[in-house]
């Protein structure tokens, strides 16, 4: 059964039936036709307004089609309800009630926001015998999240309005509602895909890998100190440079660090830039066709034990980690930063990892550890660093980190 089923009655009309036999016996004996007929009538509603119940609960079915919406803030579309009538009472009438999380609001409609970030929808239907009544209820995206339509109720009256009855749905309605994290833009993050002195742009960064010298040739204006082949200066007598093989970078790892503590949290408005932050990098590296995955530490069930989306490409792809995205929240439970950096680095071996750090950036020995063999293997290393509602890219290791 889809329904569980409650059934109340006026107190004035339970009243009424519990004397019409009385009544009915007095008209009767009496030979007082009103009071006879009275109670026919009084128990004639009463059977009639039961087996209505009865027939409601039998014969009202919900469509159980598969819903699923996916929409950035600001967008709107609809979902819908749709019941059929399938048994032999000639109509229904009454009021829908649901409820679903204030990620998203309606349009021309009254609604009532409860507590909990929840609110609740209130809709009068009236559906006649073999038939189907749809209600589409339009929406706008408000914010990131995810909604499913729940609490879903049906009030019937009888046609008096002497009794009522409330159907509530026993089983999850299935429509869910995905609203993706609004992009925000992280400056400097197309210097990774131009490279050299034009702008024609290259699918994969090219970067130095310093694990594989190439030689030396002589100093020029604007080489770093720290590559000064200083054997080969003392041997020539003139400032030489180390040179090293070019490395192509074949996917982009993003890495996004939340405290475990939660009485440390950041704000849940810099927390919602983060995502957004990590959202617009994502759509990036998707419109660019460069693979890339991505790293959250918060439990979800698996083998890692992490949130982790594996290296991949295009939209489907892209649209997997949004919807990753939308589903994180604040009660989530987060894993150790120390542990994901354990992890990532087992997924790294063997392999030259070009990483983008989000999030708290943590500083304990053996992360620092890690962080410097990525490094020194020929790894680049980059963070967002954000004031505010802004964000740029920077390398690494010209920023202090920050402790967890």
């Amino acid at each position: 059964m889809q329904w569980s089923n409650q059934i109340w009655i006026k107190p004035i009309f339970k009243a009424l039936v519990l004397f019409s036999p009385l009544i009915l016996l007095i008209g009767f004996y009496r030979n007082i036709s009103f009071l006879f007929v009275l109670g026919l009538v009084i128990l004639f509603l009463y059977g009639a307004t039961l087996l209505q119940f009865k027939s409601a609960a039998q014969d009202l079915k919900l469509d159980s089609t598969k819903q699923i919406y996916r929409l950035f803030p600001g967008d709107s579309d609809e979902f819908y309800i749709k019941l059929l009538h399938t048994g032999r009472w000639p109509s229904f009438r009454g009021e829908l009630f649901l409820t679903h999380r204030d990620v998203i609001s309606e349009s021309n409609i009254d609604e009532i926001e409860s507590s909990k970030g929840r609110i609740e929808l209130k809709r009068p239907f009236a559906i006649y015998r073999k038939t189907a009544y749809t209600q589409t209820i339009p929406f706008t995206a408000r914010k990131r999240g995810i909604t499913r339509i729940s609490n879903l109720l049906l009030q019937i009256h009888d046609p008096l309005q002497t009794s009522g009855q409330a159907l509530a749905l026993q089983e999850l309605f299935p429509a869910e509602i995905i609203v993706y994290p609004r992009p925000l833009p992280v400056h400097k993050i197309e210097h990774l895909f131009h490279q050299g002195s034009g702008e024609a742009a290259r699918p994969f960064a090219l970067f130095e890998n310093v694990s594989l010298p190439a030689g030396n040739r002589d100093y020029a204006y604007g080489d770093s100190f720290h590559k000064l082949h200083w054997k080969a200066t003392a041997r020539t007598g003139t400032l030489q440079t180390k040179v090293f093989e070019k490395t192509v970078v074949y996917h982009w790892t993003f890495v996004y660090t939340i405290l475990p503590d939660h009485k440390d949290m950041k704000s849940s408005e810099q927390m919602e830039n983060e995502i957004s932050f990590l959202a617009y990098m994502c759509q990036f590296a998707a419109e660019k066709n460069i693979p890339f995955e991505v790293y959250i530490n918060f439990k979800v069930p698996g083998p890692l034990g992490m949130y982790h989306v594996t290296t991949g490409s295009g939209p489907q792809h892209l649209s997997k980690v949004l919807e990753g995205l939308a589903r994180i929240d604040r009660s989530n439970v987060t894993v150790k930063p120390n542990i994901m950096w354990t992890k990532m680095d087992r997924n790294f071996a063997g392999s030259v990892p070009f990483i983008i750090l989000l999030g708290i950036i943590p500083n304990d020995t053996n992360t620092q550890f890690i962080t410097n063999k990525w490094i020194k293997s020929g790894g680049k290393v980059f963070l967002v660093n954000q004031t505010g509602t802004e964000a740029y890219l920077m390398p690494y290791s010209s920023k202090e980190v920050v402790p967890c």
